[in-house]
């Protein structure tokens, strides 16, 4: 797999990764981290886990692999992906976050395909889990959410019916609606400039894996 390293690209092999994974007591990844803030932030905060961002844009990935590298911060990588394209070498992850997906990412989550959903219950331990913090609105993003076809989520009902397409490979075992406070507190880029901004229906679900 290709990871990013502050401006630079390098390859990593599986064997490489797993004498890393050996280094740490949990394996977390974020997809579609974005500039990898996220990733950045809680290696930072608990260097026992070795935290994966997978985002397919290198140039985002370079703003916090850059701080990354400043801080000579040991359990971060930022690796090159996608939902549709996840690296090979990646598998046995303690905990999946998607964090307020937008764009092809979005619509992966909403419309999902048997593939991805393979993609994502194979990319898990057998205890693993996936944590998603979802929502949008219509109204403030009109042309983006009629570009992906986005049915409306008005309710906490409407959240739940779009995640029963996970039952298949995952159960739900949270959701709840996020204050403005729990946004600040994501470490996200995104939402920390939604906390600022006007009120929003966002949900964090979590689903944990179901056995083979």
């Amino acid at each position: 797999m290709i990871a990013v390293v502050g401006n630079k690209k390098q390859e990593i092999s599986k064997i490489e990764l797993n004498e890393l994974i050996k280094n740490f007591e949990k394996v977390i990844l974020d997809m579609g981290t974005g500039d990898g803030r996220f990733i950045y932030k809680n290696a930072l905060k608990s260097p026992t886990n070795l935290y994966i961002g997978l985002d397919p844009a290198e140039k985002q990935l370079e703003i916090y692999s850059k701080e990354a590298n400043k801080k000579r911060l040991k359990n971060s990588l930022f690796v090159v992906g996608s939902i549709e394209n996840i690296p090979n070498e990646l598998s046995f992850i303690d905990k999946v976050y998607v964090n307020l997906p937008w764009g092809t990412l979005l619509k992966k989550m909403v419309k999902v395909e048997s593939q991805v959903m393979e993609n994502l219950h194979n990319l898990l331990k057998n205890d693993g889990e996936m944590e998603v913090i979802f929502g949008y609105v219509p109204e403030l993003e009109p042309s983006e959410t009629e570009r992906l076809e986005l049915p409306k989520i008005e309710e906490a009902s409407d959240i739940a019916q779009i995640f029963s397409s996970f039952k298949e490979h995952f159960s739900i075992v949270e959701m709840r609606k996020l204050s403005k406070k729990d946004l600040g507190n994501l470490e996200t880029t995104w939402a920390k400039k939604l906390k600022f901004g006007r009120d929003r229906n966002i949900y964090k679900i979590i689903l944990e894996k179901q056995g083979e």
